[in-house]
């Protein structure tokens, strides 16, 4: 099956994108943090707005830093192509290589990045145990961001 995804650019708008943004962050402190240091850009199909991604450059390196879709179009494979496309926006850019993280317990999130060609690349330990909000997920209380990456070579 072929998904049409494309990646809009946005100016962040409170009621459009705040509640998307926090489906993949408890704390909108630190989602208007990131937002001064990355590009929103919306995630769109056919039928419009299906999703928010931040992506943070450095360097030659991206990383995404939120990406959520509404509930209501996941597990349709529509994930997938977002990152897909991200990954061929970032290629295009010139990056060789495309981040993200998550928290130690999110055990879904985790399983997804490694199904869509990411791969294990180290921890950020504590990263949770300073965070504005407690986050918990399967009930376990997150406390290290796991970090994947996947290489942008022309052949990846």
């Amino acid at each position: 099956m072929v998904v049409d995804i494309s990646l809009v650019p946005a100016r962040y708008d409170w009621e459009r994108h705040l509640p998307l943004l926090l489906e993949a962050d408890e704390s909108e402190q630190h989602v208007r943090v990131y937002l001064d240091r990355g590009q929103l850009l919306e995630i769109c199909n056919a039928g419009g707005l299906i999703g928010v991604t931040v992506l943070v450059r450095d360097a030659d390196e991206v990383e995404i830093w939120n990406i959520a879709l509404s509930e209501a179009y996941r597990g349709r494979g529509l994930g997938r192509a977002a990152v897909g496309a991200i990954a061929d926006r970032c290629r295009r850019d010139g990056a060789s290589r495309l981040t993200v993280g998550t928290s130690d317990c999110s055990l879904g999130t985790i399983a997804f990045y490694r199904k869509v060609g990411f791969r294990f690349a180290g921890v950020r330990q504590g990263y949770f145990d300073t965070y504005p909000v407690a986050v918990v997920e399967n009930g376990i209380r997150a406390r290290d961001m796991v970090m994947f990456q996947m290489p942008l070579t022309p052949s990846s």
